[in-house]
């Protein structure tokens, strides 16, 4: 067995390093020649399609870097990875290569498809898909770039956007053009605009949950802005969301016998990616933070379908929401999480009853029938921090967790320090520490006149 995992891990580290030789880095290369002529809407649209590239390559280094989970000793020195150990420890130059070069060659592709469709003049017959396919690419180059910002940028904050050093905004497919990075708040600012254009665009429903559709657009919105601490426009777009269609899963339909007890594009799902690869999140490695595990009662039923118990007493995750019990994470956007900004947006603007409603319409889909008791109170801070405990119980392992932690760590009252344990050293990482901005890849350094994070 252990000869097979060292075949697998081997096999993987040679898969990323030609992935890596093969992709080139954006900025000298276009990461494949067949995409620069595309000539029809089938061709664009084929290129939105490209599920691979589009939809399962996003970043994941925050994730790994997140607080969702603890490693022994044994399993974080034997991660194949490198990078894993050095997100798993918060070093402070990691060099993340993987997840920058993936998230730009879907900037890539969007822009591509962009330019080509400022030449095709379309029929009346083709207007709905050249909407469709104009708003799915607005859509997905403001996705990967909120992405790469949570990564790669300093948190949101009003007082000092303008000047923090963002991410570069590469809005055009010529790989010659210089990059530079942009301040934060025109980073939030351009994230915005293309999602309000594409809101504007995308259809009310689409035939796959890998591409977006309105709601979709509308989910991501209220990400964005719940991330810039408007929580005016996040809750109105949470609203929207929902308006457009948006479902809950009911968890007590739901089997926890069931090896996988969430099924691929189920009906929570806005839209559908999952990350990169990480050895550190293997479901058979990582296992559950112990006060995370402790959150959940007896009768809520996530406790049993978001968890299995492993053999020496630990909680290992299986609630993935890309339907299979694999080291691939779902990072898309589903319903539970539009229903927990909504509420959390109520509360942050003084509409105590209006959030427990919302809070209430989503914990009754959680617990079972007998043990559902519906949160209560008058006083917003307490209601807050219930709908933060919520939060952090239904949103583990999406690549949603740095994020929290980014922004609730500007709030002494919900700021907390993380620590790790390995062969008797212990490792913190305290609120609002510079590391919680991940270090620029050193391939963008060493080509491009970008500047270093401090540190």
């Amino acid at each position: 067995m252990r000869c097979i995992k060292l075949i697998i891990a081997l096999c993987l580290v040679l898969s990323l390093l030609i992935f890596l030789i093969s992709c080139s880095k954006y900025l000298d290369a276009k990461p494949d020649k067949k995409m620069v002529v595309p000539a029809t809407l089938q061709d664009l649209q084929a290129m939105m399609d490209d599920v691979a590239t589009m939809n399962l390559s996003w970043p994941i280094a925050g994730e790994v870097a997140a607080d969702n989970y603890y490693l022994p000793y044994d399993s974080w020195a034997s991660l194949a990875i490198v990078t894993d150990k050095e997100n798993y420890i918060w070093k402070s130059d990691v060099s993340n290569d993987m997840d920058w070069s993936t998230a730009y060659r879907v900037v890539f592709k969007t822009n591509v498809v962009l330019e080509t469709l400022d030449n095709i003049i379309p029929s009346s017959g083709q207007a709905a898909q050249w909407r469709a396919i104009k708003g799915a690419a607005l859509f997905y180059r403001s996705f990967v770039f909120f992405m790469i910002a949570q990564q790669f940028a300093p948190p949101y904050d009003p007082a000092s956007a303008t000047t923090d050093a963002g991410i570069p905004l590469r809005l055009a497919a010529d790989i010659n053009e210089a990059s530079t990075r942009a301040t934060v708040a025109q980073t939030y600012g351009k994230i915005v605009e293309d999602l309000e254009a594409a809101a504007e665009l995308l259809p009310a429903s689409v035939p796959y949950k890998t591409r977006p559709g309105k709601a979709a657009a509308f989910a991501l919105l209220s990400r964005v802005h719940l991330n810039m601490n408007d929580y005016t426009k996040a809750g109105g777009f949470a609203d929207s969301c929902i308006e457009a269609g948006a479902q809950l899963l009911d968890y007590r339909s739901l089997s926890p016998a069931a090896d996988e007890p969430f099924v691929r594009f189920n009906a929570e799902v806005i839209f559908h990616c999952a990350a990169n690869y990480s050895y550190a999140l293997a479901p058979a490695t990582c296992k559950v933070d112990t006060a995370l595990y402790s959150l959940y009662d007896n009768g809520d039923l996530r406790r049993q379908l978001f968890f299995r118990e492993n053999a020496d007493g630990s909680a290992g995750f299986r609630g993935n929401y890309d339907g299979s019990n694999s080291y691939q994470l779902f990072t898309g956007l589903a319903t539970d999480e539009v229903f927990l900004t909504l509420a959390e947006c109520h509360v942050r603007q003084g509409r105590v009853s209006t959030a427990l409603k919302v809070l209430n319409s989503f914990l009754a889909n959680r617990y079972s029938t007998a043990a559902f008791q519906p949160a209560s109170g008058t006083d917003a801070t307490q209601v807050l921090l219930r709908i933060l405990q919520e939060r952090r119980k239904e949103l583990p392992f999406r690549a949603i967790r740095w994020s929290d932690l980014r922004r609730l760590n500007k709030n002494p009252q919900t700021a907390i320090t993380i620590t790790r344990q390995l062969n008797g050293q212990q490792y913190t990482l305290p609120p609002n520490d510079l590391r919680y901005t991940l270090q620029i890849p050193n391939s963008v350094l060493n080509t491009a006149s970008i500047s270093k994070n401090p540190r």
